[in-house]
């Protein structure tokens, strides 16, 4: 099966669990509703594909992962919730739809980010995993959240609002807000595949400047696209005034950086012949929404 083949089959095996969990959750009231409004808005389920084939490459069964690919996908969707939020960049649509807040609330919105961290734990937790294997997920999920995580990138990112930061600077907020949930994704797709030390060091090397990479792109496309390619409202980076490596670096030297960046990711699992996360790696590089 060729690449775009198998993500698209690795798409639809989540979206069947997505439903699935939907479907047996209770959504009888508001909070539930707007956790569920916003779970199933669609997207790429990027992170989740490539939990996937992070434990393919490294030997596992694809479907073993399922529990952790719904928890990273509800740890991106708090992560989404939130940021749209009016006290953070106040944004009317996500994945093609009004966000969150705009639909229950402000209150609620926060409330609904909130409950889909802690469901994630929970998910985790009571998945048919070892016990070790578990912990280690876990452990992760919280790290790459927490104060020099996802939470900290975000911070970092409002605070260099209208501000000359130096790529060192943005090359920090990158590795948070956006990096450190792709490194989560690999680094949980081979753990779960029982990957020795230097192979989960190298799927974490290669989701981690994956991730730089798909910052970049997408800083890019603010730009250059327009929001109904994007699902969201675009050239919003210039109007806030954003530290971005467009800003930094034009968009030919940005598109320059993000193609190193992905020769690094590369590199990293070459002895892998991962055949499938090389090609989502160039994919991505050329991705128009």
């Amino acid at each position: 099966m060729d690449t775009s083949g198998k993500i698209e089959s690795y798409k639809v095996l989540f979206e069947d669990y997505l439903n699935s969990y939907i479907k047996s959750a209770d959504n009888s009231d508001g909070l539930s509703i707007a956790c569920t409004y916003s779970l199933s808005a669609g997207g790429k389920r990027l992170r989740p594909v490539i939990v996937m084939l992070s434990a393919e490459a490294c030997g596992g069964n694809p479907a073993d992962t399922l529990p952790a690919c719904l928890a990273i996908e509800m740890i991106h969707t708090f992560s989404l919730i939130h940021d749209d939020l009016p006290a953070i960049d106040n944004d009317d649509l996500r994945r093609g739809r009004p966000t969150c807040h705009k639909t229950f609330g402000e209150a609620t919105a926060i409330l609904a980010g909130d409950a889909l961290i802690f469901e994630a734990l929970s998910i985790v937790a009571g998945s048919n995993l070892d016990a070790c294997t578990i912990s280690d997920i876990i452990r992760a999920i919280a790290d790459s959240c927490g104060l020099d995580g996802l939470i900290k990138g975000e911070y970092d990112d409002i605070m260099a609002e209208k501000k000359t930061i130096d790529l060192n600077g943005i090359t920090g907020i990158y590795l948070r807000k956006t990096s450190r949930l792709f490194e989560l994704s690999t680094y949980t797709g081979a753990r779960i595949a029982s990957a020795n030390d230097d192979t989960l060091d190298a799927m974490k090397t290669y989701g981690r400047h994956l991730g730089l990479a798909f910052q970049a792109i997408d800083d890019i496309l603010d730009i250059i696209s327009d929001s109904a390619s994007m699902g969201k409202t675009t050239g919003k980076d210039i109007l806030q005034e954003k530290a971005t490596i467009v800003k930094a670096l034009g968009i030919d030297g940005a598109r320059e950086w993000a193609r190193e960046q992905t020769e690094t990711a590369l590199d990293a699992i070459k002895r892998l012949k991962a055949i499938h996360l090389e090609n989502i790696a160039f994919d991505m590089l050329k991705r128009v929404n």
